[in-house]
C-alpha cells in the first residue's frame, strides 16, 4: 500500500468566502483605475447570497479602500483559517477581481520561469506606515495560505481569479485589460511574508515553499497543487484578462457599473444555468469555453484572445462539494459534422482497437437502462478514437451531455489470461457470474493446462478463490475469497475491477519510443533544518529501486510507516512530457495516483533533457509512505507505473479503490489528446514488500 494522510471529510455546511474586488488604487498613475472589478465581485456576491440564499455574513468583502494588503492577508487568515464557524469540508470560494503583474523571483526561491506572479490589493506600490515598498501578494503567500487553509478547513476550496499577469496591457474606451507593473519597484525581499508563514504553524513539505502551485500551467496565478483547490481562471499566460461595457443585450443601454469582466459574466451566466446537483467543474468549464465563443460582445475594437483556465486534481467534483459527480471518470463524446461519427478521447493507450463496442448514456437515465444507441471504433489512435453508428444510414440522435462507456473490448490478443477449474465450470451460479465477463479483453486458458496465467479461479467450498499474477511468471499472489451469498451485481463489478487491474498493466507501446530515455528513482526523505517556519524535506541515501528500472528485476522494499519516500523522474528524450505515477497494489487490486501534471493547460512539467522531483522540492506534490495494505501480511507485491505522454491526459480511467471495499467499479475516465501526433510510453517497476526479518 502506497498512501499519504488524509483527513475525514465532515458535513457539508453553506458556502463561506472571500471576494475581493479593486476598481481605484493608490497609485492610478503607476496602476491604472479599473471599471468593472467591484462589479464583478458584488454580481459573484449575489449569485451566492440570492441564487444560492447564502447567509451574506459567510463572506468577507474587501472593495476599493478596503482591499489593502494588510486588509487582504488579514481577511484570509481571520475569516477563513481560523475561522471557527468554518468546518471540514465546507465549501469556500476565493474571488478576485483587480490588477496582477509579474515580478523576478528572489534568488532564494524556486519559480520555474524564475518569475513571480501576483495580486494587486489597493496600496501596491505606496510606502507604509514603517516606509516599507507595499509589493503585490506573491504566489508563493498565497499558495502557502491556501495549503495553510487546506489543512485547516479541508480542500473544498474555489479560487477563482479574475486578473492577468502579461506584461502587455490594454487601455481604451471600451476594452481595459487587469494587469499592471510598477517598473520602478525594488526586488521582492527573500523573506517577504516569512513572518506571516511562520505565524500559522502550518507545515509544508517542500524544498522551499515556493511554486506550491508549480505555476508551469499556462502561465495563471496560482495553478493549484493537484490537492488544495480548485483554480478557475481567466486566462493564459501573455493573455488579457479584459473587461468590456456592461451593455444590456435588448435595449443596448449601459448598464451600472458601466463595465465588466468577460470571464466573470461567462462564468456567472453558466453558474445560474446548472444544476449544482450534477454540474462538475469539467463540465462547467466546457460550458463556459462554449458561452465564451457566443458571448462576445460587438466592440469597434476587436478582443484580445482570452482562454480561460480550470486546474486542480478534483475537476470531477460537483460544484462547491467534495462529491464526485455522477458521471465521473465516463468518456465524453464529441460530435463531428457527420452525424454518425463521434470522436472520444480514448484510444490504443487504454487498449481500445478497432471495432471496440461503446454504450451510449446520459446521467439521468435509469441505471438499469440499455444504452441510448451503440457506436463502434474503426479510427483508433494513441488516444483518440473515431466512434461511428452501426447504423450509419439511420444514426440515433444523441443529446448533448451524453458519454459513453466501453460494452466490449474485442481485444483479445494482449487480454487477461484467466484459467478457471473445472469445478467452477461445472456450477451453474458460478459460470453465470464468470460468463459476464465475456466482453472485456479476456481469453480463457485451457481448464487442463494451467501455467502462466494473469488470474486464476477455483473453488473454494461453495465460493471461489480468485488469485491473480504479480508480473511474476507463473507465481500469483495471495486469494481472495469471493462468497456465494455477495449480491451477483457485486460480484461481477470485483471480477471485472481485478480484470482491468491486470490489463492496463499489460497495456503498453510496443515501439517504446522514450522507455530506453526515461529514467526513475526512489528516495527516503527526511526533515532538514530551515528557518521558513514549516518542514521542509530533503533526499538521503541510494535509489531505493537501484537497477530494478533498468534490468526490469523486482525491486525489495522493507515497509515502515514511520519513512516517507518521494521520487525523482529524469528524461533524457527530447520531447517534452506530461508525467503520471500510479500504484498498483496486487493485494487489493487498487490503483492509485501518486502524481499528475495540475491540468490539461499545464506546461509540461518534465521537459526535454530535465528531472522533476514528486514529494519534495517545488512540485506541490506530497510525499508517500509505503506500509502493507494488510497489516497481518509478510510479503506483498506492487507495481510503480510511470505513464509519459506530449499531451495532457486525464487518468481518472486507470485509478480504481479496492473492489473490496464498498466502492463504485465505474471509474472509467478519459484521455485527451490528437489522433495522432501524441508520443506516449510507460515504464513498470515491481516491488516486492518483506518484513525486515524475512528477507
Amino acid at each position: 500500500m502506497v498512501s499519504d494522510r488524509q483527513q475525514p471529510p465532515s458535513p457539508k455546511v453553506g458556502v463561506y468566502g472571500l471576494i475581493i474586488g479593486i476598481n481605484i488604487y493608490k497609485r492610478p498613475q503607476i496602476h491604472p483605475d479599473l471599471m468593472g472589478c467591484v462589479g464583478d465581485a458584488n454580481s459573484v456576491l449575489k449569485y451566492f447570497t440570492e441564487d444560492l440564499n447564502v447567509p451574506e455574513e459567510n463572506f468577507l468583502c474587501l472593495y476599493d479602500e478596503k482591499a489593502t494588503r494588510e486588509g487582504i492577508l488579514q481577511g484570509f487568515v481571520t475569516h477563513l483559517i481560523r475561522n471557527p464557524a468554518i468546518r471540514y469540508h465546507t465549501p469556500i470560494v476565493i474571488y478576485y477581481a483587480g490588477h496582477g503583474d509579474r515580478m523576478p523571483a528572489p534568488s532564494g526561491w524556486q519559480a520555474a520561469d524564475n518569475m513571480v506572479e501576483m495580486i494587486l490589493p489597493h496600496d501596491a506600490g505606496t510606502m507604509d506606515a514603517n516606509g516599507q515598498y507595499v509589493y503585490g501578494i506573491p504566489d508563493l503567500t498565497l499558495a502557502f495560505l491556501l495549503y495553510s487553509l487546506s489543512q485547516a478547513k479541508g480542500n473544498n476550496i474555489t479560487v477563482i481569479l479574475d486578473s492577468c499577469n502579461s506584461g502587455s496591457g490594454t487601455r481604451s474606451i471600451e476594452v481595459r485589460s487587469r494587469n499592471s507593473h510598477d517598473r520602478y519597484s525594488p526586488d521582492i525581499p527573500n523573506n517577504l511574508d516569512a513572518k506571516l508563514r511562520r505565524s500559522l504553524g502550518v507545515d509544508y513539505p517542500t524544498e522551499i515553499e515556493h511554486n506550491l502551485a508549480s505555476k508551469q500551467p499556462a502561465g495563471t496565478l496560482l495553478a493549484p497543487s493537484l490537492d488544495t483547490h480548485i483554480l478557475l481562471a481567466a486566462c493564459q499566460e501573455e493573455e488579457l484578462a479584459q473587461e468590456i461595457p456592461n451593455v444590456d443585450p435588448e435595449t443596448h443601454e449601459l448598464g451600472n457599473p458601466p463595465s465588466k469582466g468577460v470571464f466573470t459574466s461567462t462564468l456567472l451566466h453558466e453558474l445560474r444555468k446548472a444544476d449544482l446537483g450534477y454540474t462538475s467543474y469539467t463540465t462547467l468549464f466546457r460550458n463556459m469555453l462554449s458561452t465564451h465563443r457566443e458571448f462576445r460582445p460587438k466592440l469597434s475594437q476587436p478582443l484580445g484572445r482570452q482562454t480561460f483556465q480550470c486546474e486542480g486534481r478534483n475537476q470531477d467534483r460537483l460544484l462547491f462539494s467534495v462529491q464526485f459527480s455522477i458521471s465521473k471518470g465516463k468518456i465524453s463524446l464529441m460530435p463531428t459534422s457527420d452525424k454518425a461519427v463521434y470522436r472520444a478521447r480514448v484510444g490504443s493507450a487504454q487498449g481500445v482497437v478497432p471495432g471496440t463496442e461503446f454504450g451510449v448514456f446520459t446521467d439521468r437515465m435509469d441505471s438499469k437502462a440499455p444504452p441510448l444507441a451503440m457506436l463502434v471504433a474503426r479510427s483508433v489512435g494513441p488516444t483518440m478514437s473515431e466512434l461511428f453508428s452501426i447504423e450509419p444510414n439511420n444514426p440515433q440522435d444523441i443529446p448533448g451531455g451524453a458519454y459513453a462507456t466501453i460494452i466490449k473490448y474485442n481485444d483479445h490478443s494482449n487480454g487477461v489470461r484467466i484459467w478457471v477449474d473445472e469445478g467452477v465450470r461445472a456450477d451453474e451460479f458460478w459460470q453465470r457470474i464468470i460468463t459476464n465477463l465475456q466482453p472485456l479483453p479476456i481469453f480463457w486458458a485451457d481448464s487442463k493446462s494451467p501455467g502462466h496465467q494473469d488470474m486464476e479461479i477455483v473453488m473454494f467450498g461453495e465460493d471461489i478463490h480468485v488469485r491473480g499474477g504479480h508480473l511474476t511468471p507463473g507465481n500469483l499472489g495471495n486469494p481472495h475469497t469471493l462468497r456465494r451469498h455477495y449480491d451477483e451485481k457485486r460480484l461481477v463489478e470485483m471480477l471485472c475491477a481485478i480484470v482491468y487491474f491486470h490489463y492496463h498493466l499489460k497495456v503498453k507501446n510496443n515501439d517504446a519510443p522514450l522507455r530506453e530515455k526515461l529514467g526513475v528513482t526512489l528516495r527516503e526523505l527526511k526533515e532538514k533544518n530551515n528557518n521558513w517556519g514549516s518542514i521542509i524535506y530533503e533526499s538521503v541515501g541510494n535509489d531505493l529501486f537501484g537497477e530494478s528500472v533498468s534490468n526490469g528485476t523486482v525491486t525489495i522494499i522493507h515497509p515502515d510507516p514511520d519513512k516517507i519516500y518521494g521520487l525523482e523522474l529524469v528524461n533524457n528524450s527530447t520531447e517534452n512530457l506530461y508525467p503520471y505515477i500510479l500504484y498498483y497494489d496486487f493485494e487489493d487490486y487498487s490503483v492509485t495516483c501518486l502524481y499528475e501534471p495540475a491540468g490539461r493547460t499545464v506546461k509540461p512539467p518534465l521537459p526535454a533533457s530535465k528531472t522533476l522531483v514528486i514529494g519534495y522540492g517545488s512540485t506541490g506534490s506530497q510525499p508517500f509512505q509505503v506500509d502493507f495494505t494488510n497489516p497481518r501480511s509478510i510479503k506483498e507485491y506492487g507495481a510503480f507505473v510511470l505513464l509519459v505522454a506530449s499531451q495532457w491526459v486525464d487518468i481518472g480511467y486507470l485509478q480504481q479503490g479496492s473492489p473490496f471495499e464498498n466502492i463504485p467499479m465505474d471509474a472509467r475516465g478519459e484521455r485527451r489528446g490528437s489522433l495522432d501526433s501524441i508520443v506516449w510510453d510507460n515504464i513498470i517497476i515491481r516491488v516486492e514488500m518483506l518484513k525486515p526479518n524475512e528477507s
